[in-house]
C-alpha cells in the first residue's frame, strides 16, 4: 500500500529532475551561443567587401553558432548583432553603427541611439552586442507542475572589436558618423 502512495511522487521527482536537468543545461548551450556569436562577428576587420557578402558571412556565423546548441533544438533561437559606436566627445552617447536580425530578432535602426551599461565603451570606439532570445519547451511539460509551458529566455553580451570597429562593409563604418 505504501509503495502504491509513493510511486506517483517518486515518478513525479524524477519527471522533474530530468527537466531541471534538461533546462539548465540549455541555458548553458544557449549562453554559449550568444558569447560565441559576438566573439565570431567581434574578431573579424570587416564582415564583406559589399552587402550582400556582409550579409552571407554573417548568415554563416549565425549557423555556426545553431550547432552549439546542440543536442538541444535550435529552431527558436534568435540574434541580433550591433555594432554601437560612441561619439568621440561623449562616451555616454552611443549609436547603432550597423545592426543585423537572424530569425526575425529586432534589431535597432541605423544611427538610431543605443543605451548601454556605464562605462563599457570608451569615447570614439565601438562594442559589438548579441542580443537573444530562445524558446524552451519542456519534454514532460504536461506532467510536471510549474513546467506546463514553453519558456522564453533573454540573453545580451558585449564584445570589444580586436579593431576599434566592425565594419560591415570594408572601409564602410569606422569613419562614418551620424
Amino acid at each position: 500500500m505504501e509503495f502504491a502512495v509513493l510511486a506517483p511522487l517518486l515518478l513525479l521527482m524524477l519527471l522533474a529532475t530530468i527537466e531541471i536537468g534538461r533546462a539548465v543545461n540549455s541555458d548553458r548551450h544557449f549562453s554559449a551561443a550568444v558569447g560565441t556569436a559576438g566573439d565570431l562577428v567581434a574578431r573579424e576587420k570587416f564582415l564583406g567587401t559589399s552587402k550582400s557578402a556582409a550579409l552571407t558571412n554573417l548568415d554563416s556565423m549565425m549557423k555556426s553558432v545553431e550547432h552549439l546548441m546542440q543536442p538541444y533544438d535550435a529552431s527558436t533561437l534568435k540574434l541580433a548583432v550591433i555594432s554601437v559606436r560612441a561619439s568621440t566627445k561623449n562616451a555616454a552617447d552611443t549609436r547603432v553603427s550597423w545592426s543585423y536580425s537572424y530569425k526575425g530578432m529586432t534589431a535597432p535602426g541605423e544611427c538610431s541611439s543605443y543605451a548601454l551599461p556605464k562605462d563599457i565603451v570608451a569615447a570614439g570606439n565601438s562594442v559589438i552586442v548579441v542580443d537573444a532570445t530562445y524558446v524552451f519547451k519542456p519534454l514532460f511539460g504536461d506532467f510536471v507542475p510549474g513546467f506546463s509551458g514553453a519558456m522564453t529566455w533573454t540573453d545580451k553580451s558585449y564584445h570589444s572589436p580586436r579593431n576599434l570597429c566592425v565594419d560591415y562593409v570594408e572601409g564602410d563604418n569606422c569613419t562614418k558618423s551620424c
